[in-house]
């Protein structure tokens, strides 16, 4: 006996059909919101909706007739759908990244260092909000120092990030998550702490230290909001996640200064391909979406920033002036 077909135009409702055409397509939730003008809770009610007439398996139901998109709606979901580990022009800027500069060639710049363990104050760069664990165990006269309230405020926040909390402590990380390029030190341990914002538009200058064993990742520092604007969706063909601020560890104190020697000259002469190359990448997805937009009989999608707002924003949260 022959299954009796099911055509999903009589059976789905204009929107729930437009909505299923898009998802079994491969659009995300907010990519269909976005074309159709639509919050993404009204998305995924009418898929709810979609999956109680026609069954959850109904994306691969092969007795279910389904209207062919446009061929400019296949198009633009090809689009969105690129080969794309991550951004091909990130990528092609990651691996043309320059070499890292050879240790004292070239002095540290901007922001203060802290250092904690009496020594003379240096200066250098360390990225907006990342932070480093101690390498070496705390002490018994370290701990009792700390309980007694007897250590300096930086050396009470890296006992801190070990494990044992004071006020001090606490005072000065929040303190520290506020500032641009804060480095913790104490004797020959050193914590990098590198904000959400900060973490977000350094990825490539960061990733070239951590691939070079300059920085190590310890641990996500999730007391702050995570850095989520609301373009985020249109930098990945991937799950948009907010970036969070993070600790990262330093090897020695030469390792900080070339950390924030090759951070500062990223900034000089990298950022602005960096964010040339983010906004490509969201202009082609946006007019992609707009494409699908204008084939349901919608308007456009809420217009991006431009060249110059996005290298703003990136300048402002990496408090460039």
């Amino acid at each position: 006996m022959v299954k009796e077909r099911i055509d999903a135009r009589l059976t789905l409702s204009r929107l729930e059909l437009q909505i299923a055409l898009l998802a079994r397509a491969g659009l995300k939730r907010w990519e269909i919101a976005t074309v159709l003008g639509i919050q993404q809770g009204t998305v995924k009610s009418q898929l709810e909706r979609v999956t109680a007439k026609l069954g959850p398996t109904w994306k691969e139901r092969k007795d279910v007739l389904w209207p062919e998109l446009e061929p400019e709606v296949h198009q633009a979901v090809l689009v969105l759908q690129g080969p794309e580990a991550g951004n091909p022009m990130e990528e092609a800027l990651l691996e043309a990244a320059p070499a890292l500069p050879a240790l004292g060639l070239r002095a540290a710049r901007t922001s203060p260092v802290v250092r904690t363990d009496g020594g003379a104050t240096p200066e250098g760069i360390t990225p907006e909000g990342a932070t480093m664990d101690l390498v070496e165990p705390m002490d018994f006269s370290s701990a009792r120092r700390a309980l007694e309230g007897e250590l300096t405020p930086g050396e009470a926040a890296i006992l801190q990030l070990e494990g044992l909390p004071s006020p001090k402590g606490r005072a000065f990380l929040r303190q520290a998550r506020s500032t641009q390029w804060q480095l913790l030190l104490l004797g020959e341990c050193r914590s990098l702490y590198v904000s959400a914002g900060a973490r977000f538009w350094l990825k490539p200058a960061l990733a070239v230290l951590s691939d070079n064993r300059q920085i190590r990742f310890l641990q996500s520092d999730n007391s702050d909001e995570p850095y989520r604007p609301w373009w985020l969706p249109y930098t990945t063909s991937g799950r948009a996640r907010g970036t969070n601020a993070a600790y990262y560890k330093l090897q020695d104190a030469a390792s900080g200064e070339y950390a924030s020697s090759y951070l500062r000259d990223w900034i000089d002469n990298d950022l602005e391909n960096y964010v040339a190359s983010l906004h490509a990448r969201m202009q082609q997805r946006w007019r992609a979406l707009n494409r699908i937009a204008l084939a349901a009989g919608r308007g456009k999608p809420r217009p991006l920033p431009d060249l110059p707002a996005l290298l703003a924003e990136a300048r402002r949260v990496l408090g460039i002036d």
